[in-house]
């Protein structure tokens, strides 16, 4: 089994490299399962305490990870959780530990810091309306765009650290195929 994580911030293009990489599966009639951000997530969505991430996430870990399927994708895994938490990429080691017994990788979705406004305002658009409000709980536009420069510039700092294979991808001029293909190329490596 290989686990492909994608991580980034919100608007970086998690759901849509998601939905090539399944297009792509799907066609190569590959084996494969999805855990969404709805379980990766938001159950524990406001949650502050690293006790209650960890525990969420091993038990996610132990549901999925000896499941017998080619490709596990996993739509946001610890990162939120280690930026919501307050807390550092040791606090989860035993998360990276799980996830280093088996092929891992994870692939970063980045958007460039001056463009992180323009994104949220045009998901805001889109996406559904208890989104936006999510978006304004964040404070002032200041302290939003703040809010998810900081998050990516930690997010960032954990894959320095991280153990796990790691890759990168700015998603900033929206080539959301180009980077899927080069994934793609990388999974069956």
């Amino acid at each position: 089994m290989k686990l492909i994580i994608l991580e980034g911030i919100a608007t970086s293009g998690k759901t849509t490299i998601k939905n090539l990489l399944k297009k792509h599966l799907k066609e190569n009639n590959k084996n494969y399962k999805i855990i969404e951000e709805d379980e990766t997530l938001m159950p524990i969505h406001k949650n502050t305490d690293k006790k209650i991430a960890k525990t969420h996430l091993k038990k996610i870990l132990t549901k999925y990870l000896n499941q017998k399927i080619d490709y596990l994708i996993f739509d946001r895994l610890y990162f939120t959780h280690i930026h919501r938490t307050n807390s550092n990429l040791e606090d989860f080691k035993e998360i990276e530990t799980q996830l280093q017994q088996k092929t891992s990788q994870i692939y970063y979705l980045k958007i460039n810091n001056n463009k992180i406004k323009e994104r949220i305002y045009n998901a805001i658009k889109h996406r559904p309306k208890d989104w936006g409000n999510y978006i304004k709980n964040l404070g002032t536009e200041k302290e939003m765009i703040n809010y998810y420069t900081n998050q990516q510039k930690k997010q960032l700092n954990n894959l320095k650290e991280t153990k796990i294979k790691n890759k990168i991808y700015n998603t900033t001029n929206l080539e959301f195929e180009k980077i899927a293909n080069q994934i793609i190329k990388t999974l069956k490596k």
